[in-house]
Parts: C-alpha cells; structure tokens; sequence
C-alpha cells in the first residue's frame, strides 16, 4: 500500500477540499436547519466531477478508484458530513447498477446520475429488519410483465426526492429476495414525514410507502431472486465512503481541539502545556490517523475486484472500528473544550452529534464484527 498518494488522487483531494471550503461551508447552517441539502449545491458537486470519482469514463466518469473517492468524501465530511451521507447513497444506487444491471439499465442510470440529474435512494431496511432477509415483509406479486409492490421501508435516504430507488421485495411466489429498480414518487408511492434525528440532519431518512406500485419486469437488477448477493455487493463498497465520512468528522474536531488548546489562556499560558491536555491531543491523532489508515487500506481492497473475500472480511472490520473510533475521538475532542465543546458556536458538538450515526448505520458494529469475523475464520488468507 502507498502511504502517498497518487497525482491524481491528490488532484481529486484537493478538488474535493476546494469544493467543500468554497462551496459547501456557504449552505452549513441552512442544511442544518432544513434538514435537506440544496439542489444548487448537489449540482455544484456533481459539475465539479465528484459523483464520478470511482467510474470508467466511458460512463462519463473520472475512473479514479476508491482511494480517491474516499479522500473526496473526507474532505466533504470535515465541513459537513450530511452532504457526504446523501451524496454517497447516490452514489451507492450507480454502483449496484454498474455492477448488477443490463446494459440498457446501466446506460439509463449510470452517466445521468454521474452527472448529478437525480438522487437515488436504496431501499432494504423495513420497520421489522434492518439485516435479515428472511424478515423482509415488502412483497412483490407478478401479474403479466409487472410486479405489483406492497409494504413499507424504512430510514430510507434521499426517499422524497425524484429519481430511481434501487428496492428490495420478497417474491410472493418463490418467497425470494429481489432487486427492482423505479422511478419514485410515482403512483402508490409515498413517504412520511422525515425523522428527527440526532446527527446527520440535512441527509434526511423517511419511511417510504408502498401501495400497489407497478414495476415493469424490466426494472429487476440482475436476476429474480438474487436480490440479497446484489444488497451485499453494494452496500460493502458504500462503505468505503462511510468510513471516510466519519473519518472527516474526527479530521475536524481534532484541527478544532488544537486550535482551542492552543488558544485557550489559564493563569497565564495556553492550556496546550497541560500534560492531560497534551494526553487527549495524543489519543486522538492516533485514533484519527488509525481510522484514516484503515479506510485507505479498505479503499485499496475494494479497487482490487480479484479479492473479493478479502474485501468482505476489511469492510465490516474496518467500519466497526471507524465507527467506534469515531464516537470516542469526538467525544475527546469535545471534552479538551470543556463547556466550550458543548455549544453550537463551537462546532465541535455538530461533529459529535454526526458520529453517533456512526454505530447504528449501514449495519450495527457488533454484528459488523460478526460478520468479518466469518469471514475471517471461513477462509485461510481473508486478510493476508
């Protein structure tokens, strides 16, 4: 692995920087308050080639990799995460697509979505499961070229924008998993209003609504009944970006933790001299800086398509351990400000407020580490 990275993953880290300092800060608090984050400033990213980052350019793409990808998604989420959250679940609809769909689905898709026409949206999770396929109640009843969808989602993100939704629905018939992809907000379909959550407040999650929706037999990714292999193929490499995201939310409270130590005046020195100040600055460069290595080692495995198993056991070892790490950087952080780090004029609180997504997302940490650990014993070199 190179420690260094690349010109053109450097030219992607430095875009992604400009962007978010430029632009990104500009819309801060309006994303904050409106639990949504603009259409301007989504085309703004798109235009600046960013969604394109991990795709072959004959899509329109940049075909930069995944370390690319996620030095762009920290850079994002050190001025907002939110944005990195929405704009990655975009991002993750293209890859399944690439991935799983027929050429027509792909041309559809794929370099509209690259060039930021649409938010797409990924749809497992219901009220009854949130990792079990077998608990998957959203049901989808074939009537001559159509499959008629009944059942609700949940914590579904970028649900009540227009665009396709990549969703997963058990066949009445054959009780198996499959993928469809469809235009939202269509007929049938709706959604609730959006949760109030703790952190991550401009990527909205809802509850999406399905009553009698017609997919057209032409709208399955990849095969009947092979819907899980194709959940799992995608959200492993959604992931990445994850992991980068909280990676940039830790970047931040570290640089403001710094800052304030270094500022801040008791009986006349900066707290900055103060061993146990000294100490926390110490465990969170080493958390952050492990955290970042992680996902650029990740990163690596996910641009390698020929280490699959290897990519699998890395991905939910490292975004456990991202996601942990996340919380307690955060927290240190915010606690090396004292009653400072608990007020929004800080900013440190925003950030910590965004980490404590971290656990609970695109899979639990605990059985993150379930899963890695299967991997792991299932196989003689996972992770060598």
């Amino acid at each position: 692995m190179e420690f260094r990275l690349n010109e053109i993953q450097q030219i992607v880290q430095d875009t992604a920087r400009e962007i978010a300092t430029k632009e990104i800060t500009k819309y801060v608090d309006e994303i904050e308050k409106t639990h949504s984050v603009p259409e301007a400033l989504m085309k703004t990213i798109a235009d600046a080639g960013i969604p394109g980052i991990p795709f072959a350019e004959a899509y329109g793409g940049v075909d930069a990799g995944y370390i690319a990808m996620s030095c762009a998604y920290e850079e994002i989420a050190k001025v907002c995460p939110s944005v990195s959250v929405s704009l990655l679940v975009c991002i993750s609809f293209l890859e399944a697509v690439k991935n799983y769909g027929n050429e027509e689905q792909i041309k559809k898709y794929v370099p509209a979505g690259i060039r930021g026409e649409f938010r797409g949206s990924l749809a497992f999770t219901e009220p009854g499961t949130g990792s079990d396929p077998k608990q998957i109640t959203t049901t989808a009843k074939k009537e001559g070229e159509y499959y008629i969808l009944n059942g609700t989602k949940r914590f579904i993100t970028n649900a009540a924008y227009s665009g396709p939704i990549l969703l997963f629905a058990r066949d009445s018939e054959t009780q198996s998993i499959t993928a469809f992809v469809f235009d939202k907000l269509g007929e049938g379909y709706s959604t609730s209003t959006p949760w109030d959550v703790v952190g991550m407040r401009g990527s909205a999650i809802y509850d999406v609504f399905l009553d009698n929706v017609k997919v057209h037999e032409s709208g399955i990714l990849g095969k009947p009944g092979e819907g899980f292999p194709v959940l799992l193929g995608t959200v492993a490499h959604s992931k990445v970006a994850l992991c980068a995201t909280f990676v940039g939310t830790m970047a931040t409270s570290y640089a403001l933790a710094v800052k304030y130590a270094k500022e801040k005046m008791h009986r006349d020195k900066p707290i900055s001299k103060f061993p146990s100040i000294q100490l926390k600055i110490a465990q969170i460069a080493a958390k952050l800086e492990s955290a970042r290595l992680l996902t650029r080692k990740l990163s690596e495995e996910s641009d390698d398509h020929s280490r699959i198993e290897h990519m699998k056991a890395w991905v939910g070892m490292v975004k456990a351990f991202v996601s942990d790490v996340a919380v307690e950087t955060n927290l240190l952080a915010m606690n090396v400000l004292g009653a400072y780090g608990v007020t929004e004029e800080y900013k440190v609180e925003r950030f910590l407020r965004d980490a404590l997504i971290a656990p609970h997302i695109e899979g639990v940490s605990d059985l993150q580490r379930v899963i890695a650990g299967s991997y792991i014993l299932g196989s003689d070199d996972a992770l060598v």
